[in-house]
């Protein structure tokens, strides 16, 4: 059985990056909530926690799946007509407003034709430069599943790119 001052010691110093992961999914708006249910969660089921593992990859993992079912749930209780835009929005529409900033407009265009899956092993990897093991914690699946996603949401990323690029008569060197 895990102690509180364990939970305090292993979990709060995650705290700004789960609120900064937080505002990325949610928006600013939404994050508070989320970081205090996800930790309400991790507080919850502390005692399956395995203490020589990822702290940070298994509050993630929480954060994401709360999330999910959150955004799920909200989604499916609304009438069609009440959806502001945020919520008609795929779950990831936080992604043009983090990635704005860091990525041209037509990398921006290709991640938002992707999958979500393919969208996400690709961020995950190649913007927060988190590992195979890390991601394939927040998402839930094993390293040779990310891997692929990872492999095959490049290719396509790169695909995207090179035929935006030539309908719009652009010439662009490529991430491989």
């Amino acid at each position: 059985m895990h102690s509180h001052s364990q939970f305090e010691a292993l979990a709060l110093p995650h705290l700004a990056l789960l609120y900064r992961r937080a505002c990325q999914i949610a928006g600013p708006d939404r994050a508070d909530d989320l970081v205090q249910e996800t930790f309400l969660k991790a507080w919850a089921h502390f005692h399956s926690f395995d203490p020589s593992t990822n702290c940070r990859a298994w509050l993630y993992r929480i954060l994401h799946n709360t999330w999910i079912s959150q955004w799920r749930k909200t989604r499916f209780e609304l009438p069609i007509g009440d959806l502001d835009d945020t919520l008609a929005e795929p779950s990831y529409d936080w992604e043009q407003e983090l990635l704005s900033d860091v990525l041209p407009s037509n990398i921006q265009w290709a991640l938002a034709q992707m999958p979500d899956t393919y969208r996400l092993a690709v961020l995950l990897a190649d913007i927060e430069e988190r590992t195979y093991q890390e991601i394939a914690g927040i998402m839930q699946c094993p390293i040779g599943t990310v891997m692929s996603r990872i492999s095959r949401g490049r290719k396509m990323l790169e695909r995207l790119l090179r035929d935006h690029d030539m309908h719009h008569g652009v010439t662009t060197t490529y991430l491989s």
